[in-house]
């Protein structure tokens, strides 16, 4: 487990602006672990039974397998409430027992307050393959009284570097929020409680590479991520404030599942699937959703790859799409007026 532990906290050197990525090698030695402890933990399962203190079908018994020991990874609630821990000793996280192919994934967060500079808690979606897709919410913490930076990321066959940060515009310490993950053939929505915080669409088309072919298994993780994750490393991390704890609960998914043993995705890609994404994920944003986006693109987006023209002197061509702005604009223009006012009274009750 150690091992394992290793491997997917350390994943995050595929995220920062400033990270080196993995190679290849390590990408399939961790699909190997995470097989093989799915299995222990299938075994354990089964030989425990009667002995454990907590209800076996609780949320993160009956979902996920941690890849910390006890003292960094805590159930609380009968195992509805799971907590990671950060200390000098170890990083802790947890991944599911089940794989997806398209679908909404959720789980509710709560961070650490107060001085958290240098730590990254994380809550993703990763095919582990050595070409992998990876769909990414990461918390960059910072010193006392200042906020912590929202950063999405998406990776389509290995190929990453598609960083946005926000502000957010609640305090993601002092009581639990939603963060949602729509996936579909179509698009990609990232959710903030009701808030679409960003669009991410399938530009196959354009010649980029969108998750569509490769499950993914779920994942959450709390690390030392110093190197980069404050101020562009320029603010460590204060071991004297260790711990560090994060809290998730309310775990929500529906998803067409690709089996371990079987890994076949052909029923999630066809049409028999297509009902169910409907029902489960955002296909296209309606009008307030569209009003919402755009008051969090203006108000609270601090980087976004697509504008960084440092990095990318030549855009990316997915940028001119991705905004969401875009979708059902004959609506929004329509509904300007409304738009416009629920705009303002967005900003100050969000």
């Amino acid at each position: 487990m150690e091992t394992s532990m290793r491997f997917i906290n350390q994943k995050h050197q595929q995220s920062g602006l400033a990270m080196l990525k993995p190679k290849c090698g390590y990408q399939v030695i961790l699909a190997l672990v995470v097989f093989i402890s799915i299995c222990i933990v299938s075994v354990q399962s089964i030989t425990d039974v009667g002995t454990v203190s907590v209800n076996p079908q609780s949320t993160f018994r009956r979902n996920f397998w941690s890849t910390a020991d006890a003292d960094h990874y805590k159930l609380y609630e009968d195992g509805e409430v799971a907590e990671l821990v950060l200390d000098q000793l170890a990083a802790s996280g947890f991944a599911s027992n089940t794989r997806y192919l398209f679908g909404r994934i959720g789980i509710q967060m709560k961070l650490h307050p107060g001085d958290s500079a240098g730590t990254v808690t994380t809550f993703y979606t990763s095919s582990l393959s050595g070409k992998h897709d990876e769909l990414d919410f990461e918390f960059l913490g910072n010193e006392a009284g200042k906020p912590y930076v929202l950063q999405t990321n998406v990776y389509a066959a290995g190929v990453g570097d598609r960083e946005q940060r926000i502000k957010l515009w609640f305090d993601p310490t002092a009581d639990f929020h939603n963060y949602t993950i729509h996936w579909n053939k179509k698009m990609i929505v990232f959710m903030v409680d009701e808030t679409p915080i960003r669009v991410y669409k399938n530009n196959e088309d354009l010649g980029v590479p969108y998750p569509s072919k490769q499950p993914m298994s779920v994942f959450a993780s709390l690390w030392n991520g110093e190197e980069w994750a404050t101020q562009s490393g320029a603010i460590r991390l204060n071991w004297a404030k260790a711990p560090f704890g994060a809290r998730y609960q309310s775990y929500d998914v529906q998803g067409c599942e690709v089996p371990w043993y079987k890994g076949e995705v052909g029923p999630c890609i066809s049409s028999g699937s297509d009902a169910m994404l409907e029902r489960a994920t955002i296909q296209n944003l309606n009008v307030e959703q569209l009003v919402r986006l755009q008051w969090v693109t203006e108000n609270m987006v601090v980087y976004d790859y697509c504008t960084d023209i440092y990095r990318y002197p030549d855009p990316h061509p997915e940028c001119s799409r991705n905004s969401g702005l875009q979708d059902s604009s004959s609506d929004f223009e329509a509904n300007d007026s409304l738009s416009s006012t629920n705009s303002g009274d967005a900003s100050s009750s969000w």
